[in-house]
C-alpha cells in the first residue's frame, strides 16, 4: 500500500501541518466547489484572511467550529462534518498521519493520536484507553465545562474510524459510536459512514472497538519512518512545553484496567499518575470534576458496552465494573439509563436489527401466535 522507499525532506523535517487546519481546508474546498467565496465566512469566524491561503496555520476549536457551521449553513448540509470526513485523502492530516500508520500496532497508533493530536491545537484533545473488552478513543474540548462542536466531533470520530479501517480492515467494526449531542436528523449510520448506529446524548464523543484491536498489526508499519517522526514530534512537544490539559481524561484511562480488580482508589490512581492524592483532588476540582463522578461515568460507559455483548451474564458485568454483587449493577443501570439491564439489552437488539428483519420476525410471531 505504501511500498517503496521514502525520501524525507532533509535532515530536519519542516514544521508539522496543523491537524486542526485540515477541517478548515476541506471546508474551503467544498465551498469553492459550490461556487461560494469562503473569505467572508473566514472573517465572520474570526479567522484571518491568511487562513484562506494557509489553512494549516489555523488553530482553535471555537474558530474552526464557527467556520464549519457557517459553511454548513451556506451549503445547507446538516451533516457537513461527516461529509467532509467521508472521502478526503487521509494524508491531508500531515505528519501525524504518517506517524500513526507507520506504527507497529493499532494501539501504538492511537497512543500517538492521544499524545500528539492536540499538540497543534490545545483546544482539542484526544483520549485513548483500554478496558477489559473495549479499546476507546474519545475526542473533546480541552475546557471541561464545554462541548466540542457536533460537526467537529463527527468529523474526528469518522476520521479515526477511517484511519483504523485503512490499516486493519478485517477487524475494525466498532462496538459502539457515541456523541454527546442529541440526534438532529434521521440520517442512518450507513449514510454517516459508520457500520453501526450512533448513540446520542452520551457522556462523551467516542468510538469503541473490540479489545483485540489494540494488538492488531498495521499493514503499513515502517519502524524506521516511525522512529524518525516520533523523535520529530517529541522534539516539537518539548520545545513548546505542551502537555495534555485534561487530567480527568487521564484519570479515567488509569481507572479502566483496575476496575475488575477492585483497586480503583484515589491513592492508587494518584500513584499511577505520579502525584499525591491531595494534588489529584485539587486539580480535578479545578476542572470541575470529582473522582467519584469520573468513576461513575466510566462504569456507565462500560456497562452500555457490556450489555450489548450477547451472552455476558449480569453477574459478570458487575464483576467487570468492580461491583461484587449483581444487585448493585442492576440498581446502577436504572440510575444511569432508567432501565434494567435486561430491558436495555432488549432495546439494543431491536435497534441493531434491520427493518426487514424486524418485519419478518413480527410476521413470524404473528403466524405462530395464530396457531395457539
Amino acid at each position: 500500500m505504501y511500498g517503496g522507499s521514502v525520501t524525507l525532506p532533509g535532515p530536519i523535517l519542516p514544521p508539522r501541518a496543523s491537524v486542526g487546519g485540515t477541517v478548515v481546508r476541506l471546508a474551503i474546498e467544498r465551498l469553492a466547489q459550490a461556487g461560494l467565496d469562503p473569505e467572508p465566512l473566514l472573517r465572520q469566524s474570526g479567522l484571518s484572511d491568511f487562513a484562506a491561503e494557509n489553512p494549516d496555520a489555523v488553530s482553535g476549536a471555537d474558530a474552526q467550529a464557527v467556520f464549519v457551521n457557517a459553511a454548513a449553513d451556506a451549503l445547507q448540509d446538516a451533516s457537513f462534518g461527516l461529509h467532509l470526513a467521508q472521502d478526503y485523502d487521509l494524508r491531508e492530516l500531515g505528519l501525524l498521519f504518517y506517524l500513526m500508520i507507520s506504527s507497529e500496532t493499532v494501539g501504538e497508533a492511537l497512543r500517538c493520536f492521544e499524545r500528539f493530536g492536540s499538540a497543534d491545537d490545545p483546544s482539542l484533545y484526544g483520549s485513548y484507553r483500554i478496558s477489559d473488552i473495549a479499546v476507546t478513543v474519545a475526542v473533546g474540548h480541552a475546557e471541561p465545562d464545554r462541548q466540542l462542536d457536533r460537526q467537529l466531533s463527527e468529523f474526528w470520530l469518522l476520521t479515526i474510524y477511517r484511519l483504523v479501517a485503512s490499516c486493519v480492515p478485517e477487524t475494525t467494526t466498532p462496538i459502539s459510536i457515541s456523541l454527546r449531542q442529541p440526534q438532529q436528523d434521521g440520517t442512518t449510520a450507513a449514510q454517516r459512514g459508520f457500520p453501526i448506529p450512533i448513540d446520542y446524548d452520551a457522556s462523551e464523543n467516542r468510538i469503541d472497538f473490540e479489545i483485540q484491536l489494540s494488538d492488531a498489526k498495521l499493514t503499513t508499519s515502517d519502524p524506521y519512518l516511525h522512529i524518525y517522526l516520533l523523535q520529530h514530534f517529541e522534539t516539537l512537544v518539548e520545545a513548546t512545553r505542551w502537555e495534555p490539559a485534561i487530567l480527568w481524561s487521564r484519570v479515567k484511562k488509569a481507572m479502566a484496567p483496575r476496575l475488575s480488580h477492585g483497586t480503583v482508589t484515589m491513592a492508587n490512581i494518584a500513584k499511577d499518575l505520579g502525584m499525591s492524592t491531595r494534588t489529584l483532588s485539587r486539580r480535578l476540582s479545578y476542572e470541575g470534576k470529582t473522582f467519584s463522578a469520573i468513576l461513575d461515568e466510566l462504569r456507565a460507559e462500560l456497562a452500555i458496552h457490556y450489555i450489548k455483548i450477547k451472552g455476558i451474564p449480569i453477574s459478570e458485568i458487575a464483576w467487570h465494573l468492580g461491583y461484587r454483587e449483581a444487585s448493585a449493577v442492576v440498581v446502577a443501570f436504572r440510575r444511569w439509563t432508567g432501565m434494567s439491564p435486561s430491558q436495555l439489552r432488549r432495546t439494543h437488539v431491536l435497534r441493531s436489527e434491520s427493518p426487514e428483519a424486524l418485519l419478518h420476525r413480527d410476521q413470524t410471531n404473528g403466524r405462530l401466535g395464530g396457531r395457539h
